[in-house]
């Protein structure tokens, strides 16, 4: 059975229901206060992670990987390359062996941290893809390196994130509490630089049939670059503020999304959803049933979700709506669907990007 067979689908919204999800899914600038409060949390649950024993970080980060699904087996002190954590992705089309490092550090990580997991990733004879998790942030160089490859990046912001996602909340005890950081040694910590936190775009849909995600990082109707497709081949934008992101919870799909830190020349991210008709010539749209979409904006902010209509078997890839930043710079979501019978490439080319012919 599928895992998202619990979210019900709503048959052809109407007008006032299409208005109510386009207010739903609108980005506010924050309070100014509230905005502080926030990130003062952050920080705190961001100490509690440094706070911790290394040994004990490093088991956390194993936890986290079960939950999520994997086969774990935590490095002996023997292992060279810097490699923390071996893991076994068991999902049949997303999977694979993943090698683990971690990097507790309070500034930002330098790009050669990057550039060395991945040659420890291509000098390796079994892993197939790489994880760099750390309680800080990565800079653009380290995202520019990444894009493309085998490699996921894992901010502070985003740890903090998954942990909770998956149940580790007692982990932050600590932070809940400010009136605990005298007793818990918190305040004592050097300061420390926070990334963002994303938003999580979450796809649900039912059925056995999987599904390509796709984004585009637009301005008005036409992708800034190729390097701004985001898919299975180019995992992220060359400055990370888009990204796909594999084992988040009970989700189909996941697309971290830092709105902030998009380019100010961008204005629009369509998202596509598409058949794997490489492995699969004969796939359509037609098992795309039950949609719905689910945005999680950060610490704070109640979940919108979005149901959209089903796929059809005339179609191998359809556009599942976009958002757009008005001139106060606000985003605001509008499910705008259209099919493709081309498949991902048609809808590529819509927005002004070339293919080469295989």
């Amino acid at each position: 059975m599928s895992r998202s067979r619990k979210l019900h689908r709503l048959g052809n919204p109407d007008a006032d229901e299409r208005r109510a999800q386009r207010v739903l899914f609108r980005h506010l600038r924050d309070d100014t206060n509230a905005d502080r409060g926030r990130m003062a949390k952050r920080v705190r649950e961001l100490q509690v992670l440094l706070a911790m024993d290394p040994v004990e970080f490093e088991q956390l980060i194993a936890r986290l990987m079960e939950a999520m699904g994997m086969k774990v087996e935590l490095a002996p002190r023997s292992w060279n390359g810097g490699v923390d954590a071996r893991g076994i992705d068991p999902d049949p089309f997303r999977g694979g062996n993943v090698i683990v490092r971690v990097k507790r550090h309070r500034d930002t990580v330098a790009p050669s941290t990057v550039r060395e997991l991945y040659g420890t990733l291509r000098h390796d004879e079994v892993a197939t893809r790489a994880v760099l998790i750390t309680t800080s942030r990565f800079g653009p160089s380290s995202h520019q390196f990444a894009s493309g490859k085998p490699i996921t990046l894992i901010n502070g912001a985003e740890l903090v994130g998954l942990l909770k996602h998956h149940g580790f909340h007692e982990v932050f005890a600590a932070a809940q509490d400010e009136t605990s950081a005298g007793a818990d040694g918190l305040d004592d910590l050097p300061p420390i630089e926070v990334a963002a936190e994303p938003s999580r775009l979450l796809l649900h849909w039912t059925g056995e049939e999987e599904y390509d995600i796709a984004a585009l990082v637009c301005r008005g109707n036409t992708a800034l670059s190729d390097d701004h497709l985001v898919f299975y081949n180019n995992g992220s934008t060359p400055d990370g503020s888009v990204r796909l992101v594999t084992g988040y919870g009970d989700a189909n799909a996941c697309l971290m999304v830092d709105f902030d830190a998009l380019p100010a020349e961008v204005d629009r991210l369509v998202i596509v959803a598409a058949a794997d008709t490489e492995n699969h010539p004969k796939a359509t749209m037609g098992g795309f049933a039950g949609p719905a979409l689910i945005l999680e904006a950060g610490a704070g902010q109640d979940a919108a979700v979005v149901h959209l209509a089903d796929g059809a078997d005339t179609n191998t890839a359809m556009r599942l709506g976009r958002f757009d930043r008005d001139a106060s710079g606000d985003w605001e979501f509008t499910p705008a669907l259209a099919g493709y019978p081309g498949g991902l490439r048609q809808a590529v080319v819509a927005y002004g990007l070339e293919v080469e012919d295989a």
